[in-house]
């Protein structure tokens, strides 16, 4: 078996549709580039195609925790923030709600492990020490995902808070190994507790499988 090829994609629509174009996405979806896109979390301030050279902050809650929420895709093709219209929950005065069509990945073969969504502080892939990924607490990471490649979320949903390989911090996208190519998804928060500092930082998102 070869390493299947991994396409990261999002919907830059209102539409909660499946991506029907596979690896090259189509009139909703649109590829994520890996290696130089970043999502980004931001206040109320940005709109779809501005240039991003500004971006709209968020104020840390004085108490409780609340959502961020706004997420783009800063895409730096077009050097232009591409919004997320359809990420985040209903909970925690988010700006999303009960959206299964959000984040994807298509796999284009077969793989051994039911594919898992991780976060780690860098592409070394070997801690998750960042404040944003709990400062070394899993339980604590702010990044907090859903699968719903097979049903959505709810409108309110939680999420399970990502850092690290760990069962309980990260997430199967499916139920099962792939035995071909398939489009997986998942929806996303940043969930800011009031104790946070203010942050700027870049933790890496990675969907982990075997193969044989």
């Amino acid at each position: 078996m070869a390493i299947p090829n991994v396409t990261f994609l999002y919907n830059h629509s209102l539409n909660d549709v499946v991506n029907s174009g596979g690896a090259s996405g189509d009139g909703n979806w649109e590829v994520l580039d890996s290696v130089n896109d970043k999502i980004s979390f931001q206040g109320t301030g940005t709109n779809d195609g501005d240039p991003n050279t500004s971006k709209s902050v968020f104020v840390i809650p004085e108490s409780s925790s609340k959502e961020i929420p706004d997420q783009f895709i800063n895409d730096y093709s077009e050097s232009e923030w591409a919004k997320v219209y359809l990420g985040g929950s209903d909970a925690n005065q988010g700006g999303g709600g009960n959206n299964r069509y959000v984040y994807g990945v298509y796999i284009d073969g077969e793989t051994s492990s039911a594919p898992a969504l991780q976060a780690w502080d860098d592409d070394d892939h070997a801690s998750y020490d960042l404040e944003v990924l709990g400062s070394g607490t899993p339980a604590s990471s702010m990044v907090r995902a859903i699968a719903t490649t097979n049903g959505a979320p709810g409108s309110e949903w939680a999420g399970t808070p990502l850092a690290g390989a760990g069962v309980s911090n990260s997430i199967l996208l499916d139920i099962a190994a792939l035995s071909g190519a398939k489009m997986l998804y998942w929806n996303m928060r940043l969930l800011i507790p009031y104790t946070a500092n203010p942050l700027a930082t870049f933790p890496v998102l990675s969907v982990y499988f075997m193969y044989s």
